[in-house]
């Protein structure tokens, strides 16, 4: 896990690790990158590294809760165009996530972050609800971007977005929804 300090050093530091792993992605795959390639691409060093991750693999998993963020707080109409449209900008990270296997780091960053969604949602006070919800949200999520990146990432924004209209239509034959 990450576990940062909210002083504006470590938080310079990270932000240096987080694009000197984005830096080492441009050049080869996730598991062929060291801490070492990190220090040398970031400039931080080896116990920086450590004070604020345990893996590298926690750095990833900062960063997909930072696309989540971004997508939650830019206003979008609504939760899918939010996210779809954000990690359409972010699809070099959902790959790397796919090809490690480690799509659950996409379902446990959306429902680390998805908090300020609450207040938008038409549940009440129901804080059950809210977490199923949640969890059927990322859940969704995780799989439509899971299957498009196995896909070969072959649709369009527009066409991902309608494909998944269409599937939630289909639900409803299978008594869902």
């Amino acid at each position: 896990m990450y576990h940062i300090k909210q002083d504006k050093r470590a938080q310079t530091s990270v932000k240096l690790i987080c694009e000197g792993l984005s830096k080492c992605l441009e050049q080869k795959g996730f598991e062929d990158i060291s801490i070492s390639d990190i220090q040398r691409a970031s400039g931080v060093s080896r116990s920086t590294f450590y004070r604020n991750f345990d893996r590298i693999e926690d750095v990833l998993a900062l960063m997909c809760d930072g696309v989540f963020r971004e997508a939650f707080s830019l206003g979008y109409a609504n939760i899918s165009e939010a996210v779809f449209t954000t990690w359409f900008r972010h699809a070099q990270m959902i790959e790397t996530i796919v090809s490690i296997k480690r799509s659950d780091m996409l379902y446990d960053s959306l429902r680390r972050c998805a908090e300020p969604l609450r207040e938008s949602l038409p549940l009440g006070n129901d804080a059950g609800l809210f977490d199923y919800l949640v969890s059927i949200i990322a859940s969704s999520m995780m799989g439509i971007m899971v299957t498009w990146v196995e896909r070969g990432r072959r649709e369009s924004e527009h066409e991902l977005k309608s494909m998944i209209l269409s599937s939630f239509k289909a639900m409803k034959f299978i008594g869902i929804g």
